[in-house]
């Protein structure tokens, strides 16, 4: 009885020490949806930080007058209603972070501008109206904006806060796809900058 009793326990044991490493991974991935199967996902944001720009604050150069830097972004929405491009948080580091900061800390400035609409990214970079911002809670403040049904690679800067310069930086970039009517999250992701980029000047 005692040695049945001892390779029942035994048998537990190594059942439980197997299924300790064979419980799956969760992976967290830039874009996951949120949505149910039902509902159609927009493409995600083209967020270019090769092509980013330092807004030196001179005449004609970026779209606002504080030091800052411009990201393009690139919008589609082909899921038959209207969608909310969000911004939820943004980062930018000059010269001194070893990657790209995904918090505040010594020599990130956090936050934006705004988005700005723009007919194309070519010079000048100046050429910047308001777009369609959103209410949808959550975002920064003019970092929510309406991406209508049918809209096909609409172009948009995104403005960081000022920076103080705009030499070599690293950024994150943190944004969600929202339901414009009821501000559901429809996805989510990051996008950040592999390397230290010394912009163009806008």
């Amino acid at each position: 009885m005692s040695s049945e009793l001892s390779n029942q326990n035994a048998s537990r044991r190594a059942l439980l020490r197997t299924a300790a490493w064979t419980v799956p991974a969760v992976a967290v991935v830039a874009g996951a949806p949120f949505a149910s199967a039902s509902v159609i996902i927009p493409p995600p944001p083209v967020i270019d930080f090769g092509m980013a720009c330092g807004n030196t604050g001179a005449t004609a150069k970026g779209c606002s007058n504080g030091k800052s830097l411009q990201v393009p972004l690139t919008l589609t929405n082909n899921t038959g209603t209207d969608v909310v491009f969000q911004i939820t948080a943004m980062f930018v580091c000059q010269n001194s972070c070893p990657s790209a900061p995904t918090s505040s800390g010594p020599g990130v400035v956090s936050g934006i501008t705004q988005i700005w609409s723009t007919p194309t990214f070519a010079a000048p970079h100046n050429q910047c109206s308001n777009p369609t911002f959103s209410a949808c809670a959550g975002g920064l403040t003019n970092g929510s904006i309406v991406v209508p049904n049918g809209t096909t690679n609409k172009d948009f800067w995104i403005e960081s806060a000022p920076n103080g310069a705009s030499s070599n930086f690293q950024a994150t970039i943190m944004w969600r796809m929202l339901d414009a009517t009821t501000c559901a999250v429809l996805s989510s992701g990051a996008a950040q900058t592999a390397s230290a980029i010394s912009p163009a000047n806008c």
